[in-house]
């Protein structure tokens, strides 16, 4: 089914939820920022000059995507001032205190609102759509505007893994990461064994997982092992990088269930609301029912 997304910057809506509450003191300032067409680390810059201090002081739980209207919490740790920022492409919603930084991953799950536009009339979406598990791929925005993120990590592999910024470093380690993960789960996809365990799975849940690469034994057996290692020995020069630089083995589930799903239909428009746990990607699922287009495109 043909659609388009975020034709209009509203139409791509994310709001981070927590399972914690904040204490209300501390060393660290807490902000409830809403962003619109802005990255996070774009949104970090800003108040870290701001508030006069240096960027690792300024601590965020997620990269929210740059087109869309997004509603995340950052932390400043001994802001300068007491004054809040102004600017054209965010404001800030609620401030707080609390006694730690604010660090990726701290938050429980995104709430998406999605608006798709330009759906041939005659299509519907069934009634039970997001209701099932889908692939928990990495999503394109990992890899960058025309995979570019992804040509860059495996230059930088190719040049035999030259000195760079930490930034940099960290950025393509991720990205090839990424890159295995999905390697795996579109093997086992292929297999139709990316939703149900097979011999030698470990277990997220009710979901089998697949590596997060790095140095150490792989916890699978069997014939899960078996994918794993073969996947490896085709991408050999990434999974020796990412052992280079100390990385420890870690698991993703390979599938993913959305939650709290509405959906309502009208004519060529279609509006979704549906929450994901953290690290899994809207577009992903989305393109599980779309032949989702962007007005880039």
């Amino acid at each position: 089914m043909a659609g388009t997304i975020r034709e209009q910057l509203s139409d791509f809506r994310v709001h981070e939820v927590f399972d914690q509450t904040f204490s209300g003191d501390g060393e660290h300032l807490y902000l409830h920022v809403e962003k619109r067409g802005m990255n996070t680390r774009d949104v970090q810059s800003i108040l870290a000059r701001h508030y006069g201090v240096s960027r690792l002081d300024v601590g965020y739980s997620g990269l929210k995507d740059k087109r869309a209207v997004a509603h995340q919490w950052f932390s400043i740790r001994h802001p300068k001032t007491p004054q809040r920022p102004k600017h054209e492409n965010f404001s800030i919603l609620d401030e707080t205190r609390h006694n730690r930084k604010l660090r990726p991953g701290h938050h429980k799950e995104n709430r998406f609102h999605i608006i798709v536009r330009n759906v041939p009339q005659s299509a519907r979406l069934a009634s039970n759509a997001l209701q099932q598990p889908i692939p928990n791929y990495f999503g394109p925005q990992r890899f960058g505007h025309q995979n570019n993120n992804m040509h860059r990590a495996i230059d930088w592999v190719d040049q035999s893994r030259p000195r760079i910024k930490n930034a940099d470093r960290s950025r393509h380690l991720s990205v090839l990461r990424s890159f295995v993960f999905n390697e795996v789960l579109a093997t086992r996809v292929r297999g139709g064994t990316w939703c149900s365990s097979i011999n030698g799975d470990v277990l997220q849940g009710d979901f089998p997982t697949g590596p997060l690469w790095g140095r150490g034994q792989l916890p699978t057996s069997g014939q899960a092992l078996a994918i794993e290692r073969k996947l490896c020995e085709q991408h050999s020069e990434v999974c020796d990088a990412l052992e280079w630089v100390g990385l420890r083995q870690e698991r993703r589930a390979l599938a993913v269930q959305p939650t709290g799903v509405e959906l309502e239909q009208e004519e060529n428009t279609i509006e979704l609301r549906f929450a994901l746990p953290k690290g899994s990607y809207a577009t992903v699922a989305l393109n599980e029912y779309f032949d989702v287009k962007e007005p880039s495109e």
